[in-house]
This record gives structure tokens, C-alpha cells and sequence, in this order.
């Protein structure tokens, strides 16, 4: 498979040196034919012009070469060798066609300063995207493999309003997308969605963007908050935090605080527990509101009477007839 893969990219460069060849010499016969009047200079710029566009293309083709060899070892961070190789071959490229042109130091800051003010206003957003594309390899600002959310007014995203419970939610919401970063280009940056589409972000708004990185590098832990609204009928407020660490047996509970009353009859409590590293938190989280909410339907269960009467206001001859019987016994 790896020497089919190195054998045709061989096959492909020599193509690619083959045509510009080709080019070059029929520059050269078209001028004899037709007597176009070209001087050497000329030659040397055409001669430049086809190195430059041959060596860009071999770069492409041996970085995708690269690319595909490494990835079985290296996953994602194939990409990045690729993509270096690419533009070491962009940069040799340039440097060669200024060398076959015979192109003097004054003229090169000449052209290249009237040559700047043109490319620079006609491709502002490309080169912004190059230049930004650069800076996030070279300072790994997001590597390859890291899970982020990428938060920015230039990519608009819209979080669910409804339902209005939600607003009552220890969750803090980031707005923005959140994926695996597959590859860094130069000039845009490709990310796995959650949801499994792939997502090409231009760099210049990766680099300006806020990034959510959820691979840990400096962090140790996550930290899940639960909200959980219990009827004060059935609430045993000296021992409240002891019976929910105690259900919630295994996990690492934090703090139990009461954070508001939502109205006379509830109250909404906050869990927060530590998810380790490598353990989805999603999981856990799912796990412990399982526990809370059965930990809620077994004290219904036990003070009925008590929460018929006082939280939803029926039975309470019962609630009664039962307090008369605790207090003799």
C-alpha cells in the first residue's frame, strides 16, 4: 500500500516536471515560430513563473503523500507534518524563481514593494487567513486532536431560549460550536462537530475567537453542577446534605447548596460533584440526577400525607389523622 502510495506520487512529480519542461520549451518555439520579439528577461520571468507553479504543486502532492503515509501512526497530527511540508515547498518555491529570474536586489524591493500594495489590497482576507494559519502552528494556539468550542461574533450561532426552566440551570452556556480540531491548514482550520458534520472555520477567526479548550493541559478535573427542586414537606433540613452525599455514594460530592426558593412550597438545591479526568461527564451527571430523583420519589413516598397536605393541599384530614396518631404513640 505505502510503496503504491510513494511509487505514484514519484509518477505525479515527474508529470509535473515533465509538463513544465514542456511549457518552458514551447515558450521558447512559439517565440521562434511566430518571432514574438521575447528577450532573455522575458524567458527568465516566464522560466520563474513555471518553477514557482511546478514547485507549488509537487509540494501539494508530496505533503498529501505525507499525509496519508503518517496518518495510520500519527492520526490527525498528520496534517501538520503535511502541512509544513507544503510550506517549506510554497517558500523554496519563491526563493527559486527569484534566483532563475536573476531578479537584483533593488528590483525585488521594488516589484515586491508595488507588488505588496496590490496583493495586499486585493487579497486581504487570504493573506489574513495565511498569516493567522501561521501563527496558530507556529504558537499552538489550538493543536490537532483538541476538543474546543471556538465562540465568535463571526460565526453565528444561536443557543435554545426555551424551555424557561432552563433559565433556572446551574449549566453554564458557552455560545459557540464545539468539535475535534482535525486539521490546521493555512488558511482554515477543520473541526468535527459533535453532531459528526465537518466544520471549516477561515483561520483569521479561529485566531481572533475565544477557544473553550476541553483537552485537559492545565486542568485537572471537570466540575458538574446539578439543580435539583424538592418540596419542603419532605425536606429533613438537618440531615439534607448527609442523605444526598450518601445517595450519591461513589461520586465525589462537592458542595449541597440551597440556592433559591422557587416558590413557598420548593426549593431548588445545587449538587456539585468532581467528574476525573477520562470519565464522561455526561455520564456521571446522568448518573447522579437518576439517584436524586428516585432519593426524591422515595421520600414522597415515605411523608405522603404530609406532602398531599402541604405542598399540593389535599388529604390533609389524613395528614391529620395521622399527626394525632404519631403524637400518642
Amino acid at each position: 500500500m505505502k510503496t503504491r502510495l510513494w511509487a505514484a506520487t514519484v509518477v505525479k512529480v515527474a508529470v509535473v516536471v515533465a509538463a513544465s519542461v514542456v511549457a518552458y520549451y514551447s515558450i521558447k518555439f512559439l517565440n521562434a515560430v511566430f518571432n514574438l520579439g521575447l528577450t532573455q528577461e522575458a524567458y527568465g520571468f516566464a522560466a520563474a513563473f513555471i518553477a514557482t507553479a511546478a514547485g507549488v504543486i509537487v509540494s501539494n502532492i508530496v505533503g498529501n503523500a505525507l499525509i496519508v503515509h503518517l496518518r495510520p501512526a500519527l492520526k490527525e497530527k498528520a496534517f501538520s507534518v503535511g502541512n509544513v511540508v507544503k510550506l517549506l515547498g510554497f517558500f523554496f518555491s519563491i526563493i527559486i524563481a527569484f534566483t532563475i529570474a536573476k531578479i537584483g536586489a533593488e528590483a525585488a524591493v521594488l516589484g515586491g514593494t508595488v507588488t505588496g500594495l496590490v496583493l495586499g489590497l486585493a487579497l486581504q482576507q487570504v493573506l489574513g487567513n495565511l498569516f493567522a494559519g501561521l501563527i496558530i502552528l507556529a504558537t499552538r494556539f489550538i493543536t490537532v486532536g483538541d476538543v474546543v468550542r471556538i465562540t465568535s461574533t463571526g460565526l453565528p450561532y444561536q443557543w435554545a431560549m426555551l424551555p424557561a426552566y432552563k433559565w433556572f440551570s446551574p449549566d453554564y452556556v458557552v455560545p459557540g460550536y464545539k468539535g475535534r480540531v482535525v486539521e490546521i491548514g493555512l488558511f482554515y482550520t477543520t473541526i468535527i462537530l459533535d453532531t459528526g458534520q465537518e466544520m471549516r472555520i477561515p483561520n483569521s477567526i479561529v485566531l481572533s475567537s475565544g477557544v473553550v479548550d476541553y483537552t485537559p493541559k492545565w486542568s485537572e478535573r471537570n466540575i458538574v453542577m446539578i439543580r435539583l427542586e424538592l418540596p419542603l414537606s419532605i425536606i429533613d433540613f438537618d440531615n439534607l446534605e448527609k442523605e444526598i452525599t450518601e445517595v450519591l455514594g461513589g461520586l465525589k460530592v462537592l458542595a449541597v447548596d440551597y440556592t433559591e426558593q422557587s416558590d413557598k412550597d420548593y426549593v431548588i438545591l445545587r449538587i456539585k460533584i468532581e467528574v476525573p479526568e477520562g470519565v464522561d461527564w455526561r455520564a456521571a451527571k446522568s448518573e447522579a440526577l437518576k439517584r436524586l430523583l428516585k432519593y426524591r420519589d422515595a421520600k414522597i413516598h415515605e411523608k405522603f400525607y404530609r406532602y398531599a397536605c402541604l405542598t399540593r393541599g389535599i388529604l390533609c384530614d389524613k395528614y391529620a389523622a395521622e399527626m394525632v396518631k404519631s403524637a400518642n404513640s
